[in-house]
C-alpha cells in the first residue's frame, strides 16, 4: 500500500467495517470445538454495502441476507495473510485478537503478498477461496474516482479462518461472511433566486449545500464554498450563514467559519464538538445536513450566468486542505433588455435622449407613474449598456440604443428552466422622458420576457417588444406673418413626429 493511501484509511472514519474479531464471532478456542483441522481450507466472502440505515449491529461471520444497505459493486479489497499467528495455540488467538483491535500494529514484515478481488454486480460480493487456516488482514482499496464521488472507505479489518460458529459453540465455521459498509456522500447545491428575493444585480441569492447525514458517527464535518467573483457574502457574515440538521438550525456555537471576500472569497464552515455530537446523534436516519448561504450579486459575467458549486468534507479522511466531495454546479441566469428608439416613419432615424425605467410588475410601473416621489424605490437597478454603476434610469444614445443589463432571466428560476409562461418573471418598461419633439408614452410597456434559450445555453437572455410612440400634438397658432413663420418652423421640427421604441433581441455577445 502506498503511504498516502495508508494515511487516508487510518484517518478515515470506519463506517461499520468489521474492525475486531468480536464483530465476526471471535471466541477463544476453549469456547469452541476442541480441535481445528490444520489442513482444512476455507473462504472469505465480502458483501459490500453502502448507506445502511437504522441502528447497525456487528456481523457474526454468517451469511445475513437482511444486512442493511444497498449492494456496492466495483470496490476492490486486498487480502494478506498474517504470519506468526498460529491458531492452533492460545497465544496465536491472543495475537489475532490484538491485531483485530488495531490493525495498524501488525508488523509489515508479517504480512504476506496481497491478493486482490473486486466486488461485482448485482449483489456487491467477492469471495476469496482456498484460504488456509490462519489470520488475514483485509484492506479496502478505493480508487481516486471513488473517493472523489464521496465514498467513505471502510477501515481495514482482521478475520480468521475459521471462526467460532455463533449458533453452535462446539463447531468451527470455515466459510466466513463479512459485511463492510461504506457511506457515500452525494452532496447537492441548490439556489433560491425566485420572486421576493432576486430580480436584478445587487439583490440577494440564497445557496444551500446539503448532504445526507452519515450512516454512522463521524469525527469531522465541514463545508466549503469557493464563491465566484460575482458574489459576496454581505457584512456580518455570521448572520448570512446557517447550518441545519433535519431542518433544525444549529446554534452558532455549534460551528465555526472563516471568510474573507477581499482575499479569496472562500467560505469554510466546520462543525465544532457540540455540532458533531448533534450530527452523530441522528446518524443513519436519512436526514440531511445543510449549509445555507446568503450572497449578494455584485456583478455579472458577460454571458449573465453565475455558476457555483459547493464542497463537503464528511470526515477526517477528507481533510479541508484537500479536494473534498464536490457538488454538481448550479446556475443563476441574468439577461438584458435592449432598446432601439427610432422614428416610426423613418426606421433609419435613431432617436437619442429617451429615458426609461424598468419594473418587476405592471402594478409597480403604474404606481410609479402616478406618484414617482412616494414610489421612488420601485424601479429596478441595472447596468446601462453592461458597464458602470447600477442605475435606475436608462437613456438612449445617439444610435437610439440602450441596454438594461442585469435582470434575472424570466424563465429560469431556482436553478431550473420554468416551462409555464404563467410563472415567468416578466418585466415592464416606463418611458419617463421622450426624445425631443415626440410625445411621452402614456402607459407602461410589457410584459417583456427576458428569455433563456435552452438550445443556446451560453447566450445571454434577452427580451423582444415593439412599442410605438404617439405623435406630438401642436397647438393652433394665431396672429399675422410672424405666426405663420413660426408655424412653418414648427412643422419642420415635427416632420415624421412618430417615434418607435424597439426592445429587441441581440445576437450572441452583442452589446451597445
Amino acid at each position: 500500500m502506498n503511504s498516502s493511501f495508508t494515511r487516508r484509511w487510518r484517518n478515515t472514519l470506519a463506517i461499520t467495517a468489521i474492525a475486531a474479531l468480536t464483530a465476526i464471532g471471535f471466541a477463544s478456542p476453549a469456547a469452541a470445538a476442541p480441535t481445528i483441522d490444520p489442513g482444512a481450507t476455507g473462504s472469505l466472502t465480502i458483501h459490500k454495502r453502502v448507506n445502511p440505515a437504522g441502528v447497525l449491529t456487528p456481523g457474526n461471520g454468517l451469511e445475513d441476507p437482511a444486512a442493511p444497505g444497498g449492494p456496492l459493486a466495483g470496490i476492490s479489497f486486498d487480502l494478506q495473510s498474517i504470519g506468526n499467528v498460529d491458531l492452533m495455540t492460545t497465544a496465536g488467538w491472543s495475537a489475532a485478537g490484538a491485531f483485530a483491535k488495531d490493525p495498524g500494529t501488525i508488523p509489515a514484515a508479517d504480512l504476506g503478498t496481497a491478493v486482490s478481488g473486486t466486488t461485482t454486480e448485482p449483489d456487491g460480493t467477492y469471495t476469496f477461496g482456498g484460504l488456509p487456516v490462519g489470520a488475514y488482514l483485509v484492506t479496502e482499496q478505493l480508487t481516486p474516482a471513488q473517493i472523489d464521488s464521496g465514498i467513505t472507505g471502510a477501515a481495514p479489518f482482521v478475520v480468521t479462518i475459521p471462526i467460532t460458529d455463533p449458533d453452535n459453540l462446539d463447531n468451527w465455521v470455515y466459510n466466513v461472511h463479512v459485511y463492510p459498509k461504506n457511506h457515500q456522500t452525494s452532496p447537492t447545491k441548490t439556489v433560491d433566486d425566485g420572486p421576493g428575493s432576486t430580480y436584478q444585480v445587487g439583490d440577494l441569492i440564497n445557496w444551500t449545500i446539503s448532504a445526507q447525514v452519515p450512516a454512522q458517527a463521524t469525527d469531522a464535518y465541514a463545508f466549503k464554498d469557493e464563491l465566484v467573483a460575482h458574489l459576496e457574502i454581505p457584512a456580518n457574515v455570521g448572520d448570512n450563514i446557517s447550518v441545519a440538521i433535519g431542518g433544525t438550525a444549529l446554534d452558532p456555537a455549534d460551528y465555526k467559519f472563516g471568510y474573507d471576500a477581499a482575499s479569496d472569497n472562500i467560505l469554510l464552515v466546520e462543525l465544532e464538538a457540540s455540532g458533531l455530537a448533534k450530527l452523530n446523534a441522528v446518524t443513519g436516519n436519512g436526514q440531511d445536513i445543510a449549509l445555507t448561504i446568503t450572497t449578494k450579486v455584485v456583478s455579472l459575467p458577460e454571458n449573465g450566468i453565475i455558476e457555483n458549486e459547493g464542497i463537503v468534507f464528511p470526515n477526517s479522511g477528507y481533510p479541508i486542505s484537500g479536494p473534498g466531495v464536490v457538488t454538481p454546479p448550479v446556475e443563476s441566469k441574468f439577461g438584458a433588455i435592449n432598446i432601439l428608439k427610432v422614428d416610426a416613419a423613418d426606421g433609419t432615424k435613431f432617436l437619442a435622449g429617451a429615458e426609461f425605467k424598468v419594473f418587476k410588475s405592471e402594478a409597480d410601473a403604474r404606481a410609479f407613474a402616478a406618484d414617482p416621489v412616494s414610489n421612488a424605490s420601485l424601479p429596478l437597478k441595472a447596468q446601462e449598456n453592461g458597464a458602470g454603476a447600477l442605475v435606475d434610469t436608462f437613456t438612449t444614445g445617439t444610435n437610439g440604443e440602450v441596454s438594461i443589463f442585469g435582470l434575472r432571466a424570466s424563465n429560469w428560476q431556482d436553478g431550473a428552466e420554468v416551462s409555464d409562461p404563467a410563472d415567468f418573471q416578466n418585466y415592464w418598461l416606463l418611458e419617463t422622458k421622450a426624445p425631443q419633439g415626440y410625445e411621452l408614452a402614456t402607459a407602461p410597456f410589457g410584459p417583456i420576457t427576458v428569455k433563456y434559450d435552452n438550445a443556446a445555453p451560453t447566450v445571454l437572455p434577452f427580451g423582444d417588444l415593439d412599442v410605438p410612440n404617439v405623435e406630438k400634438t401642436e397647438l393652433p397658432l394665431t396672429g399675422g406673418t410672424i405666426a405663420t413663420g413660426i408655424f412653418f418652423l414648427a412643422g419642420a421640427l415635427i416632420l415624421g413626429g412618430i417615434s418607435l421604441l424597439v426592445v429587441r433581441s441581440r445576437k450572441r455577445g452583442a452589446m451597445a
